[in-house]
């Protein structure tokens, strides 16, 4: 065989049989503050990002609903049965999104826990975690919007 390939393989066992160091143990401690307040939690958050809360969304020809709306982080969840497909809230520069205050959950895992009870293993064919209008900074650290979908999401509140 090659000497060097034995040599490399050599120190590659040899640091085998050192052990590593254990990693911390997990904490129970929560990584986000408690969502007390659904809604402005909700508002801040999407707000935060860039997201726009409106009064009307006359003029749009492409609204779509959603599944839910989560307050921890902002997002928007919709499917292609929510949302009527893919297209309306990836291809035009507006997403338009029109939802009920009663569609806000808290965090993500009660958005999958409603989203488990809701589809009972009928599951759409795409699900999206929309947060915030779609950005990218890949070229020169230099934020773009709408690369990559809308530049703007709107969201209206209805009864």
């Amino acid at each position: 065989m090659n000497a060097a390939r034995e040599q490399i393989l050599a120190r590659v066992r040899a640091a085998l049989r050192v052990p590593a160091p254990r990693p911390a143990a997990p904490t129970t401690a929560p990584v986000f503050p408690p969502v007390t307040d659904l809604e402005k939690r909700f508002r801040e958050e999407f707000t935060a990002l860039r997201g726009e809360i409106v009064e009307t969304l006359d003029g749009y020809p492409d609204v779509t609903g959603c599944d839910c709306l989560v307050a921890q982080t902002g997002s928007i969840i919709v499917s292609t049965r929510s949302a009527g497909g893919r297209v309306a809230s990836v291809l035009p520069e507006v997403h338009a999104v029109r939802a009920r205050r009663d569609q806000i959950v808290a965090d993500l895992p009660a958005a999958l826990a409603l989203l488990r009870r809701r589809y009972d293993g009928h599951w759409p064919s795409a699900l999206s975690v929309i947060t915030g209008p779609s950005r990218t900074a890949d070229i020169e650290k230099i934020l773009v919007m709408g690369a990559h979908g809308p530049k703007r999401l709107l969201l209206q509140f209805v009864a």
